[in-house]
């Protein structure tokens, strides 16, 4: 290989080092809000820092919402695909977890 070949690799190197780090630590950050939505409505938000267990009832079943140790998830639900209830407790702004059949959305905010 020559020598531009290598500078263009070191180049993409970088870039791509610097990208990850901008995303992991500007855009990723810890979040200190669970905000639980129904149809686009806020029908809650709870405090990361306070854990709790507060269960969901919608005219489509239902769920129990978990806030444990600054992390939030879904412990159980009545929906058939149980996609919420797999999916890895959530503690950084942006991240949700999301129940398409109950139309219920958990999202870190703040």
């Amino acid at each position: 290989m020559k020598r531009n070949e290598w500078l263009m690799i070191g180049g993409v190197v970088v870039v791509a080092l610097l990208s990850w780090i901008v995303i992991r630590f500007v855009f990723f950050q810890e979040g200190k809000t669970a905000v639980v939505m129904l149809d686009d409505r806020v029908m809650l938000e709870q405090d990361l820092s306070e854990d709790c267990e507060i269960p969901i009832h919608t005219q489509d079943g239902y769920n129990i919402f978990v806030v444990k140790d600054g992390t939030a998830s879904i412990q159980e639900a009545d929906c058939p695909d149980q996609i919420c209830v797999n999916h890895a407790g959530i503690s950084k702004k942006g991240e949700t977890i999301v129940c398409l059949p109950h139309r219920l959305v958990v999202e870190i905010q703040k």
